[in-house]
């Protein structure tokens, strides 16, 4: 069985190549030419090779030598992040921690987790910007957005993305008495609606597109007399009787148990909604912004579940 070699004698091998010279590497490291000298021996004597001939005026690497150098150069690197890995698992994280986040969300859901992190964290602070505006990430300095939507197209960032729950179409019971009988999607075209819209998103032609439980897609014209990107505002709507309204269900279950709203058609839905959580690159998240997000994952209400990490610049 063959020695195994000694860390050092690689740094102090990689050293002198690197340097050209024994003297010229004894001064960059600051260690003796008689220390650099007796890792070399050990280095060429453990290995049973010779790496370097060396005379009184002159050190000429070997073809091996080269090769083996090379191959240093990669174990040293490697020896590096592994050491950096454990480094970063031993740091604490700090600083200032700057998130945007939509309004409902914020209040519904993630205010436990970021008080649970702050917490867990002491000496991270968190700047949290809750509105429903599209930020610029870079620009404005934010470490992580946080976006509710089907899908993101945007692939210049990364994005870890978690499920959230399906959107319902419900009324007021006086709304649902008065829509007589609703078989299916068809039925409910032209009716009056509370209407949940993207930011920007305008008002003509307005359709919903629901699902049944092929993934088969079916649209409903309806006609907005309220509409607003924010579910807290048409949700008092919708019990008031203004229209019918496509909702986040774990907004309207609640109400739903309760008799005050009734859910139309019961087996279609408006698809999934996630949670995205968008940064700028791996290389430059923060050790507070990679501990939120694990701590994110970790805390949110069992009925959001992690799905999938992807994109990237």
């Amino acid at each position: 069985m063959s020695k195994p070699l000694d860390l050092n004698d690689l740094r102090y091998f990689a050293a002198i190549i690197d340097a050209g010279s024994l003297s010229r590497a004894s001064r960059a490291l600051g260690v003796t030419k008689s220390l650099l000298s007796q890792h070399l021996s050990r280095l060429e004597e453990t290995l049973g090779v010779s790496l370097i001939q060396r005379t009184t005026r002159r050190m000429d690497v070997t073809a091996l030598g080269l090769e083996f150098h090379a191959r240093c150069l990669s174990v040293l690197a490697e020896v590096e992040r592994a050491q950096s890995v454990v480094e970063e698992a031993r740091s604490v994280p700090r600083g200032t921690l700057k998130i945007s986040c939509p309004v409902l969300f914020a209040q519904a859901v993630l205010m436990p987790v970021v008080n649970s992190f702050l917490r867990a964290y002491p000496e991270v602070d968190v700047v949290l910007d809750a509105d429903y505006r599209e930020v610029d990430l870079l620009g404005e300095g934010y470490d992580l957005a946080l976006k509710i939507q089907r899908q993101l197209d945007d692939s210049r960032f990364i994005v870890r993305s978690f499920r959230l729950d399906q959107h319902w179409l419900v009324a007021s019971p006086d709304i649902a008495r008065w829509l007589g009988p609703i078989r299916q999607p068809a039925d409910l075209n032209g009716c009056a609606s509370a209407f949940l819209r993207n930011e920007g998103e305008t008002l003509a032609g307005t359709v919903w597109q629901v699902l049944d439980s092929s993934q088969g897609v079916h649209s409903i014209a309806h006609h907005p007399r309220l509409s607003s990107s924010d579910p807290l505002v048409l949700l008092p709507a919708v019990l008031d009787g203004i229209g019918v309204a496509l909702l986040p269900g774990s907004l309207c279950q609640r109400e739903v148990e309760a008799g005050r709203l009734e859910r139309l058609l019961p087996q279609f839905h408006g698809g999934t909604m996630y949670l995205h959580a968008v940064f700028p690159s791996r290389r430059g998240l923060s050790k507070a912004a990679r501990c939120f997000l694990d701590h994110l994952g970790q805390h949110l209400p069992p009925q959001l579940r992690e799905t999938i990490e992807h994109g990237g610049i």
